[in-house]
């Protein structure tokens, strides 16, 4: 099972959130999605989600929370983090990263976004699970 993270840097008055607009893989390219990646052998997802996130932004961002778990039990699971701070990253990579407003979000992100997100920003005290059969 391939397992993922992904992060949601939300400004700390809550307005804004960094995003990534993709180039790969070909079915998000053109789409903003959040910050993360693979989660390497001998990773903890926590240990991914600050890598993913350092080499994608040049930050190192210490207290991630995560908040959702997708999987579908078969093929991949993608632990979702969020972190809030006025620190403002970077584009590091090819894929460049962006400010968004939270509310509304763009039209040209990754339709998971339009949940996640929202989420992600009032998650204070639970933890979700999405299966997909």
């Amino acid at each position: 099972m391939q397992k993922y993270v992904l992060g949601f840097l939300y400004t700390s008055d809550f307005k804004g959130v960094w995003l990534i607009l993709k180039t790969k893989p070909d079915w998000q390219k053109g789409l903003l999605n959040g910050i993360g990646g693979k989660i390497e052998d001998g990773e903890t997802p926590m240990e991914s989600m600050r890598r993913e996130f350092r080499e994608e932004t040049g930050l190192d961002i210490i207290d991630w929370r995560e908040f959702c778990i997708i999987t579908d039990n078969k093929n991949f699971e993608m632990y979702c983090f969020c972190a809030f701070s006025e620190l403002t990253p970077t584009t590091i990579t090819e894929e460049e990263v962006v400010y968004s407003d939270i509310f509304p979000l763009p039209k040209n992100i990754i339709v998971n976004l339009n949940w996640l997100v929202p989420m992600g920003l009032h998650s204070r005290g639970f933890h979700v699970k999405v299966i997909y059969d």
